[in-house]
């Protein structure tokens, strides 16, 4: 019985390969596994004991990643078969396909201990990277840190620190090493959530009222903490997000009475303007209801083009201990769809967009407490997912059966992840893409051919800033998530 990786899964560039797992079979069996795509053909025969997985090796499977073509890549037919006691078996064959982009960024998550142990329950951020075999706990000043968001060129955090009712939100430099930020438990910033705007000088945070009566957003300065807005959205507010052309605001509203927001019941999805200022806010709008689905809109996300939110549809407020599905939809909310290949085992929560598409997909991290393969079955435990969303996301369900993110421990929980670019770099330090750069700008020596972050140019060169296509040297680029690109897969 195959269990892993799913049938049609769509993975990017870069990641690590997947831990096949299978089950129902016996130790020693003989096993050819054969992999074919239009400019490859792969052929492995091995041995496993059970329960029965095999990786590839990371360069075979970079090798094999690397040889499609196309948004969806050329499918990767994969077939195993199995000989057990002088007979072979019928091949199990599966497809999957390797979309031709990288990516770009790190995931911070929140991680509980559950069953790992250590003699701690205090929670801990930590990051990782889609090609990382572990995760790193890059900040460690004690205590226990929960919920978080990151500025847009990766340079800030904002986390909570539980240090006692009001739990006070503090930011964190994200530099090598990480050291403490601006705004520090004396700025009384007491709540659970935030998000901040696209130049990283405006975050939007929530407080923590348990009456209710006073539940609501305020908008501070990144750098004193010092309040510019309060009350931006109305009173019952709380779980916010900011576009990242820094226009637009959601929000969940209309939460009820009765503890944290996250185990309130009641909620709806409302988004709203944002001035030029960065703290004048206006026309606050509910998008989609409460009604129509189990649960409540929960934790909305902007895709990186700020012209899509997912959200999550948790029954147990907005905490991931109940049944929950995701779901996106446009920012009037006329558009609305459940992504079900990604969230069919109805424990799926807190989506959470990639910075910058790949490969012509949209990018989602998630938690779920499905089963993963044969190394965790019944465990009903917290992990991180990503799924591949179409671009453009036009069908009825434009989501793709989700892989595993390894590296994380599975023997926690790994919650509330967010999906950042790593800390921008400045001018001078080496870069692959603008995407690296504080000021969007990387730049090829002539002379050693080597790339570093420099100063913009009169127009933008291929994977450089921009803010429309005309900023871009290439006629033919289009201008995505903020940069030219030209050949955007489809």
């Amino acid at each position: 019985d195959w269990m892993y990786p799913y049938d049609e899964t769509v993975y990017p560039l870069d990641v690590l390969g997947p831990e096949m797992m299978w089950n129902n079979v016996n130790s020693g069996d003989v096993y050819k596994l054969h992999i074919q795509e239009t400019f490859l053909e792969y052929t492995e025969y091995f041995t496993v004991n059970t329960p029965a997985r095999h990786l590839l090796t990371e360069e075979d499977w970079t090798n094999i990643t690397l040889s499609g073509v196309g948004a969806q890549s050329d499918p990767l037919n994969v077939s195993l078969t199995r000989y057990s006691g002088g007979t072979a078996y019928q091949p199990v064959q599966k497809t999957w396909r390797v979309a031709q982009g990288k990516l770009k960024g790190v995931v911070y998550y929140w991680e509980l201990p559950d069953q790992c142990g250590g003699g701690s329950e205090n929670g801990r951020v930590l990051r990782i990277k889609p090609n990382s075999d572990q995760a790193v706990e890059f900040y460690q000043p004690g205590g226990c840190w929960g919920c978080h968001t990151v500025s847009r060129n990766g340079k800030q955090m904002m986390a909570t620190l539980d240090t006692g009712l009001p739990f006070p939100q503090v930011t964190i430099d994200l530099k090598d090493p990480a050291e403490p930020g601006s705004i520090t438990t004396a700025a009384q910033l007491g709540g659970t959530f935030s998000a901040f705007n696209d130049k990283g000088d405006r975050i939007i945070v929530s407080n923590d009222d348990a009456s209710g009566a006073n539940r609501l957003l305020t908008i501070v300065d990144s750098v004193t903490g010092g309040a510019l807005a309060g009350n931006v959205m109305g009173t019952g507010c709380g779980e916010p997000a900011w576009s990242p052309d820094g226009t637009k605001l959601a929000a969940i509203c209309g939460l009820g009475p009765g503890g944290w927001v996250f185990d309130t019941y009641t909620g709806h999805l409302a988004t709203a303007d944002v001035a030029a200022d960065g703290f004048t806010v206006s026309n606050v709008q509910t998008i989609v209801p409460q009604t129509g689905a189990l649960g409540r809109p929960a934790y909305p996300s902007f895709a990186p083009g700020s012209e899509l939110i997912a959200y999550g549809r948790p029954t147990q407020g907005s905490r991931s201990t109940g049944d929950g599905t995701l779901w996106l939809t446009d920012l009037s909310g006329t558009n609305v769809k459940e992504l079900v290949k990604a969230s069919d085992d109805n424990r799926s929560f807190n989506p959470v967009f990639a910075p910058l598409r790949a490969g012509g997909y949209f990018w989602l991290v998630y938690i779920s407490r499905r089963d993963y393969g044969n190394r965790l079955v019944g465990a009903d435990r917290q992990q991180l997912w990503i799924t591949a969303i179409d671009d453009p996301a036009t069908a009825d369900d434009p989501s793709n059966p989700p892989f595993y993110l390894r590296g994380q421990q599975d023997c926690g929980k790994s919650e509330n992840a967010y999906f950042a670019l790593e800390p921008c770099k400045e001018i001078g330090e080496d870069c692959s893409s603008g995407a690296d750069c504080c000021n969007g700008t990387c730049l090829k020596d002539p002379d050693t051919g080597e790339y570093s972050c420099g100063a913009p140019q009169e127009c933008a060169l291929e994977g450089n800033a921009c803010k429309t296509a005309e900023d871009c040297c290439n006629p033919a680029a289009e201008c995505v998530d903020g940069f030219c690109l030209t050949d955007v897969p489809r």
